[in-house]
């Protein structure tokens, strides 16, 4: 395991694939570039984006094909001699383009064939028009210049890299041919092909490196470099295989400490401080990436991280415990004893008002008892079990006045971390800061909500107690809402309120959740405009049995936006049937590669033309620019049926929201992203909610095509 020094959270930031091979070696480029004035053209543009972007030195600028593959075009008004092309991608699509052909439009020749963005060089050649053609790509992709050249490029560099294997460690050395370098990075990987690698060092000077710590296992590594010009250079991969009995390793004790249920939280003979069971958990878990990139949670890389393991057996209730523990700014780090919670159990915070009077006669005169278990209330009340839940909570708790029981407040520097359990939040959730009337009153900063598993009783909305599973408010910041599951619920999953931003919501599991999530409350309230969210690779279903539900006709809250902005993509619906957004008062939502799947055989008679017409349809109130996004007809197995209907359009003005973006979310985004399809859909159904696979924001995860192949046969 790494040191305090060197932490690993940035690394695990960094868990970044290259597409479908090792990045090419990309060369410096001197000469006058003939593509400025010169025209363009090709075969498709996504909305938004022209053919002319490619030559006009803007870096800012790009073209992007309607679909996954394309061609764009230089051409001149006399034959011009040719040498080099040089591809550029744009900030926040790097590594998208895979496979391409450079082809003479003259003649049909292919002067080149390769993958991924680079420098070009070829035999010299005259001609009037040269086509560049994108035939495979990992994610819609984009060209940002398209710059061509007379004379061939410089000669390439080169990097040599061999590994040995020391006991627990892999020692790395290499040599540098040819390259300035201004930055070297090392990546990992357990098999040769270098999509899916992991970065796990950066800034390295010298030529040698260890990597300590190592699980039995064969890897492989890479060095990859950066010169003074921005080029790229990769090494070729080196191996090596480590026996060890991992006993003694910091890594494969923090292994075993997340993943073994026999280990409890305190129980590693290795692990043993609760600085070191922290960094274990914030490594293993990975970090945001997007505007929420900030969060840590209850990891304190200053060493004051305090371990919480909530029990069940002593004397003080779990929601007395998870209260206060959140309920001061220290840094702690909430866990749920895997011994205590190995059984399915039900935490509800409404429970810390169960002492309370006005509570006790809402619920007919109850006793604390009955009202800390409603199956006791409704057996000693004549309702019946299937009854028990909505006559408890929606009818009797119903009220406003209530304030014993509304959900209770984090404060900031705090995870609350389900794995490892079997807990389960009933009825309601918690908030992340406060306000009053929408001014804050108390603002939250750097939380951490991972893993969980929320379950509410039905699809009441606007409940006058507003039992929200999350809320977000009083211009609260530095969030993530990792792989938790949200169930049955009427309002929200994740609410942003009253100017609360910096927010990543990532592998969630929504599960009949009929208004997930609203962003911004009230129209008057200009403090919306500094709401900022990216919202990917969630998991959004409406089973069949609800899809032809009246109510679920509105679901308008995927999000419903106001002011703010919200990076949505490579986010899976099955079973939305319209309505999905709705977009107010100069709200701005940029999606990208969603997908959507709908049931064929459904009780309302739907088809493609209806989901075309009204999936995506109340943005007027704002700006909105749908690239890469699709739906498609579906079995009850959410297995896509037949073509695809294109959702693409744009409608306003929205910006490029990876500007707000730190550079690693921009590398790590672009590495990993999908184009919309069924290997997104798998990947979803395999990752998100709490149990779900580890994704590619962990140093931890098993690679693509290993989730892939394990995917579960259904979303639901």
């Amino acid at each position: 395991m790494k040191t305090s020094a060197s932490r690993s959270l940035l690394a695990a930031l960094l868990c970044l694939g290259i597409g479908t091979g090792a990045a090419p070696i990309a060369h410096a480029q001197s000469g006058t570039n003939l593509s400025l004035g010169a025209g363009s053209d090709g075969s498709s543009k996504a909305s938004g984006t022209s053919y002319g972007s490619v030559l006009d030195g803007n870096m800012g600028t790009w073209w992007s094909p309607g679909g996954a593959t394309g061609r764009v075009s230089v051409k001149w008004a006399s034959a011009t001699t040719v040498a080099t092309a040089v591809i550029r991608e744009p900030a926040g699509y790097e590594g998208r383009i895979g496979t391409w052909n450079l082809v003479n439009n003259d003649t049909g020749q292919v002067l080149a064939s390769g993958s991924g963005a680079r420098t070009i060089s070829f035999a010299p050649v005259s001609l009037t028009k040269i086509n560049f053609e994108i035939t495979g790509s990992s994610a819609t992709p984009a060209v940002a210049e398209f710059e061509t050249y007379a004379a061939s490029a410089s000669p390439s560099g080169s990097i040599s890299l061999s590994a040995a294997a020391s006991g627990t460690s892999a020692n790395l050395n290499w040599t540098v041919d040819g390259i300035t370098v201004s930055g070297q990075q090392i990546y990992r990987d357990t098999d040769p092909d270098p999509a899916g690698r992991v970065r796990i060092a950066n800034g390295i000077t010298g030529t040698s490196y260890t990597d300590s710590g190592l699980a039995s296992g064969t890897y492989y590594y890479w060095v990859k470099a950066t010169d003074s010009s921005g080029t790229v250079y990769n090494s070729n991969a080196a191996s090596v295989s480590i026996q060890s009995s991992g006993g003694g390793s910091a890594l494969q004790a923090c292994r075993t400490l997340v993943n073994d249920p026999n280990v409890n939280w305190r129980e590693s003979p290795v692990l043993t401080t609760d600085q070191q069971i922290v960094s274990c958990l914030a490594d293993s878990l990975g970090g945001p990436m997007g505007f929420g990139y900030k969060a840590t949670g209850g990891y304190d890389p200053d060493g004051g991280s305090q371990l919480v393991v909530i029990t069940k057996s002593g004397s003080v209730s779990p929601e007395q415990q998870i209260l206060t523990a959140i309920s001061s700014p220290d840094y702690k780090w909430i866990v749920f004893d895997k011994r205590d919670f190995s059984a399915a159990t039900d935490i509800a915070m409404y429970r810390l008002g169960c002492s309370n009077a006005a509570v006790l006669a809402a619920l007919d005169n109850a006793t604390q008892a009955e009202c800390l278990s409603p199956p006791l209330w409704c057996a000693n009340h004549g309702v019946s079990s299937s009854a028990c839940d909505n006559t408890f909570f929606n009818v009797k708790l119903n009220d406003s006045s209530l304030s014993a029981i509304k959900i209770p407040m984090i404060d900031s520097n705090t995870t609350i971390d389900g794995r490892g359990s079997n807990a389960t939040f009933l009825f309601s959730g918690f908030a992340l800061g406060a306000d009053s009337s929408g001014t804050p009153t108390h603002t939250t900063r750097n939380v951490i909500i991972t893993n969980n598993r929320f379950v509410g009783v039905g699809h009441v909305e606007d409940h006058n107690l507003d039992p929200d599973m999350t809320r977000s408010t009083g211009a609260s910041h530095d969030i993530w809402i990792h792989q938790n599951t949200f169930e049955n619920t009427g309002d929200s999953a994740y609410d942003i309120k009253v100017g609360a931003h910096s927010i990543t919501v990532s592998f969630n599991k929504l599960l009949n959740v009929k208004r997930a999530s609203l962003h911004g409350s009230s129209d008057s309230r200009t403090i919306n405009e500094q709401i900022t969210t990216t919202i990917h690779n969630n998991l959004y279903v409406t089973t069949d049995a609800h899809y032809g539900e009246a109510a679920y006709n509105g679901l308008r809250r995927v999000p419903l936006l106001r002011r703010g902005q919200s990076h949505m993509f490579n986010n899976v619906f099955y079973g939305y049937r319209k309505d999905l957004l709705s977009i107010r008062v100069g709200g701005r939502i940029a999606f990208e590669d969603n997908m959507f799947l709908n049931n064929v055989d459904n009780s309302k008679g739907d088809d493609m033309a209806y989901w075309l017409a009204n999936m995506i349809r109340d943005y007027t109130g704002g700006s909105i620019r749908v690239t890469g996004s699709y739906v498609w007809g579906a079995n009850g197995n959410c297995q896509a049926q037949g073509s695809a209907g294109d959702l693409n359009f744009a409608f306003g003005t929205t910006p490029d929201m990876f500007a707000g973006y730190d550079l690693l979310s921009r590398e790590l985004i672009a590495a990993n992203r999908f184009p919309a399809g069924m290997d997104l859909a798998r990947y979803a159904f395999a990752t998100a909610g709490k149990g779900g696979m580890t994704p590619y924001v962990s140093p931890e995860t098993a690679g693509r095509a290993a989730i892939i192949a394990a995917a579960p046969a259904s979303c639901q």
